[in-house]
């Protein structure tokens, strides 16, 4: 099925390649925030970055777009009764007038209708869909500041959520080697993974136990442990780098290098971020890790995180 998804402006490169990881596909059209694709699952319980999941029903030029609308089935779409809204322009009663015409049986019904179908009116394009649900974003609820144990530098949830779903893998033994206070793995155990945490300070591991378990998260590991010297396989690794003042590494570059080239032995699907991205590509090359991709989420005048999806060198 033909799927539509409406990305959040704030980052639409990022937003988008969450979608496509998941979707598992390159196939895609890219209209302003609109990314059409081809998707035989919703993904609308996992996505971080995207507002709305649609079904695609069909496209026109703005010169076209009554004439389409008459001319649409829109009895195969309808179930029991309809709302119709436009964005972009002010017509939602004339192509809700036109609708209404072309049903069998209309009934018009304005909140939670059955049938909720939109017009995206986009430069000279005209996209309309049918909504399949609002993306979940319950997971605001778990901002940092709302946690039992706040740590300032902890992603943003809807943010972990997309570095995770850049993996495009859904579930599997998930590592976060620098847990802190277990943001990432919150999200990754409400997504349906088994999630191990490892940090090499104690208290940070504390936080994250008191943390994990307020949210219910079923089953997790958590261990003081240095991230130079872990051992094991583990599905998917994702970690936020510890940078800054908040970092209690002295020669962080050294510990980053380290980090890098032990993680080569422990899995084939890892998403790191760094606090710099020439520093960044500069210690990769020094590793069998290559590059898959690299997207770049801003966050304020001094600090850009810089996600980095890595694959293994043949």
């Amino acid at each position: 099925m033909k799927k539509i998804f409406v990305l959040s402006k704030s980052n639409i490169d990022l937003a988008k390649q969450e979608v496509l990881s998941l979707a598992n596909t390159c196939k895609f059209e890219l209209i302003d925030n609109l990314l059409i694709l081809d998707s035989s699952k919703n993904l609308y319980d996992r996505l971080g970055l995207s507002h709305y999941e649609y079904e695609f029903l069909f496209k026109s030029s703005i010169k076209d777009i009554e004439k389409k609308t008459q001319e649409f089935d829109w009895n195969k779409i309808y179930k029991e009764n309809f709302y119709v809204e436009t964005k972009g322009v002010n017509k939602t009663k004339e192509f809700s007038s036109i609708i209404y015409s072309r049903l069998k049986s209309p009934k018009v019904k304005l909140k939670n209708s059955k049938t909720h179908i939109t017009f995206f009116f986009k430069e000279k394009k005209v996209v309309v869909g049918k909504l399949v649900s609002e993306i979940d974003k319950s997971f605001l609820k778990r901002k940092a500041h709302l946690r039992p144990q706040l740590h300032p530098t902890s992603l943003h949830p809807g943010l972990a959520r997309a570095c995770i779903n850049l993996s495009g893998l859904k579930k599997g033994k998930f590592l976060d080697p620098f847990c802190g206070s277990g943001g990432i793995l919150i999200e990754a155990g409400l997504m349906g993974f088994d999630v191990i945490g490892y940090d090499i300070d104690k208290i940070q591991i504390k936080r994250a136990k008191q943390n994990l378990e307020h949210y219910k998260i079923q089953e997790f590991k958590l261990e003081v442990k240095d991230a130079t010297k872990i051992k094991g396989k583990y599905d998917l690794i994702v970690t936020d780098l510890p940078y800054g003042k908040n970092s209690i590494a002295l020669k962080t570059t050294e510990l980053y290098l380290k980090f890098l080239k032990n993680t080569e032995k422990l899995t084939k699907n890892f998403l790191i971020i760094f606090p710099d991205k020439k520093l960044a590509k500069s210690l990769i090359q020094k590793t069998n890790w290559k590059i898959k991709n690299h997207l770049s989420q801003y966050v304020h005048k001094s600090m850009t995180r810089e996600i980095f999806n890595l694959v293994l060198s043949d």
